[in-house]
């Protein structure tokens, strides 16, 4: 065993055992539906996880490829809150991944503003509900963001938001997902201040989970000039897996039961994780379905993009290109919902728990 094992584990255990044993109960008891409406932007007070989680895909005249875009608030409370942000940049034209973070043991939040979603020392989520938009303010050593994202769609994931973490009864989470809000505003990366535009896809989770022992695969699949996009997202508790997804398009989902992934690579990290990257993902109409009506091949922009920590989970998340297919046309209860085609757009992936 490392000795950054060893730290990290001196760090995070007693958190790590204190939360599980609080969600233990109330993690296996059925949801209610929601009716995802403004107040659920905001925090949950009687969920003990949520999470804010944006990445972006976005241009600017100072670059010729796109730059990839990840900024994430958690709120994790035990007997008290605790908040985390990370931020991550890809640039693709420089073949740079830079990323940073802030722990706040206990948050106080000291903020009036009743657009402030979550907050604190000058790093922000903002809800105005005048124009159905969300802003992002952070402020991390090398890295500032500074975005508004215009709310368009919103995909319910699981039945009507309620998502199963596990095979069933098992796990469960409030989860939705805005995957096309467009976006403008500013980044700085070490220095540089970049003017950008694009789309950003925004899930929100929240609920009295359990994420111990918890490894997920998730894949968010952007065929932007389709308005076509695909969420799907492997869990694997102590091995045993559970695999769930969507198709939206046009405002209309199709529930993914069954999809099938092949990864042709890895990426090994600094710390020895090893990550499966380029993938091959079959989506099947059914469980029941012999033959995918859908394939995509799923590859990094960058493959080292992974974020490392001593005080929070490890992970690899990345900008990735998309290459797919619908293979054969597909009706949504009992009427037109795609058509035989190739697509082609930009993809998120993030790969959690593969430290153990």
């Amino acid at each position: 065993m490392t000795l950054r094992k060893i730290l990290k584990g001196a760090l995070t255990q007693l958190p790590i055992e204190l939360y599980e044993w609080m969600v233990r109960g109330t993690s296996r008891r059925p949801l209610t539906s929601v009716t995802f409406a403004g107040r659920d932007h905001f925090s949950h007070r009687s969920a003990r996880v949520e999470w804010w989680y944006f990445t972006s895909v976005l241009t600017t005249p100072k670059k010729k490829a796109p730059v990839g875009l990840e900024v994430t608030f958690f709120r994790v409370r035990t007997l008290v809150d605790s908040v985390i942000v990370h931020t991550a940049v890809t640039d693709v034209e420089g073949r740079k991944f830079s990323f940073t973070g802030m722990v706040l043991p206990v948050h106080i939040p000291i903020t009036s503003d009743a657009q402030t979603v979550i907050g604190f020392f000058g790093n922000r989520v903002g809800f105005h509900d005048d124009t159905n938009s969300l802003v992002i303010d952070t402020h991390l050593m090398s890295l500032q963001v500074n975005l508004s994202c215009a709310i368009r769609d919103v995909m319910a994931q699981g039945a009507e938001g309620v998502l199963e973490m596990q095979n069933s009864p098992g796990d469960v989470s409030y989860y939705y997902t805005l995957p096309n809000m467009r976006t403008e505003g500013t980044i700085v990366v070490n220095g540089e201040s970049l003017p950008v535009t694009g789309l950003t896809w925004h899930d929100h989770q929240w609920g009295n989970f359990n994420v111990v022992n918890l490894k997920w695969d998730w894949f968010s699949l952007r065929f932007d000039a389709d308005d076509l996009y695909v969420m799907l997202f492997n869990f694997d508790r102590r091995g045993t897996t559970y695999g769930t997804g969507n198709v939206e398009q046009h405002g209309r989902t199709l529930r993914v039961e069954r999809f099938e992934v092949q990864a042709s690579d890895v990426c090994v990290a600094r710390n020895g994780i090893t990550y499966p990257i380029d993938w091959e993902i079959r989506i099947f109409e059914s469980s029941e379905a012999s033959t995918p009506f859908m394939t995509a091949h799923v590859r990094p922009m960058l493959k080292e993009q992974y974020l490392s920590s001593l005080i929070t989970p490890d992970y690899w998340e990345g900008l990735c290109s998309v290459h797919g297919e619908i293979l054969t046309p597909v009706d949504l209860n009992g009427t037109h919902f795609l058509d035989s085609k190739v697509l082609d757009g930009f993809a998120y992936v993030e790969l959690t728990g593969y430290e153990r």
